[in-house]
């Protein structure tokens, strides 16, 4: 009886120490938390609490500390552990398969974005073929059609009658979307503008230190570009007056017959167009100046 129970004392001696061993083992691990230890026999006990996913399993600990299945029963929930080796190492997985499901997304967005624009070349081909070559050849030096935000975009200047019709035509050919028109200038108008601005500004009285007229050689050029726009513009072109201002009440006959001969010299300006000349009455006290005014009404054909 001494031997067994000497044997006996021993024998729970040892387990206890083996327990002791496990359980400090087990909440040394960073991945376990032990929230209980419940006897579930003489010679068995319960460990419940909970271990993350990536943490070694209890029943390995136990069995490197001799505590096998029989002796212990583990209930364990699983949970995600914070500050720990194993949380570090879920982030930089997460972090890794982010990056490659982002490189992913990047090449598909990347062969999409390559095939878009290989399609935005196949039909800017075949709408410059369509457009330019075919339907307004002039327009190649002057119209430039791109992609972009969504939509084609035509760019440059046409003169008025082209610039309908390209307006006009031009949506017909589109392969794919549309065309927007707001930077396509009208030649037209913008040149008619300008040059009137040009032509009428200028005193053509004024001479430089010889006394040879400044502006009309220069006259004589723009009206000459005028008359270019009104012809590819499909307009008439417009009769020419003089308007005469300042000078007092006597204007001296041979200075305007001068200027009258030479904007007229040499057929530079056809004289049919001519309308004569008009006095204003601004300004009467001024020097005398002299300026070539654009008619409203068109000249003889």
């Amino acid at each position: 009886m001494a031997a067994l129970v000497l044997s006996l004392t021993l024998f729970l001696l040892v387990r206890g120490f083996q327990w002791r061993g496990a359980l400090i083992a087990l909440r040394a691990e960073p991945g376990i938390e032990i929230l209980a230890v419940e006897r579930a026999g003489f010679f068995k006990k319960r460990l419940r609490g909970l271990r993350d996913p990536l943490a070694p399993a209890a029943e390995e600990i136990l069995r490197q500390h001799n505590v096998g299945a029989k002796g212990a029963e583990v209930l364990l929930a699983e949970y995600h552990s914070l500050n720990t080796p194993y949380a570090r190492q879920r982030e930089e997985a997460e972090a890794a398969r982010f990056e490659s499901l982002r490189a992913d997304v990047l090449t598909a967005v990347g062969n999409f974005a390559e095939a878009a624009a290989k399609r935005r070349e196949e039909d800017l081909e075949t709408l410059t073929r369509l457009l330019f070559e075919t339907r307004f050849p002039e327009a190649m030096e002057t119209v430039e059609i791109e992609w972009r935000d969504g939509s084609w975009h035509a760019k440059g200047g046409l003169y008025a009658p082209e610039r309908e019709v390209f307006v006009a035509e031009a949506p017909g050919c589109i392969v794919e979307g549309e065309i927007d028109f707001g930077e396509l200038v009208d030649l037209t108008a913008t040149r008619t503008e300008a040059l009137r601005r040009q032509i009428e500004s200028p005193d053509l009285l004024a001479v430089d230190l010889d006394g040879e007229p400044v502006h009309l050689e220069r006259i004589v050029r723009l009206v000459g570009d005028y008359d270019e726009v009104c012809e590819r513009s499909r307009l008439a072109k417009p009769s020419l007056r003089l308007e005469l201002l300042g000078g007092g009440p006597g204007v001296p006959p041979d200075r305007i017959a001068a200027l009258e001969s030479s904007l007229f010299a040499a057929g530079a300006i056809d004289r049919s167009r001519f309308r004569g000349k008009f006095r204003s009455e601004a300004d009467p006290g001024s020097p005398l100046r002299a300026h070539l005014r654009l008619a409203e009404e068109p000249s003889d054909p």
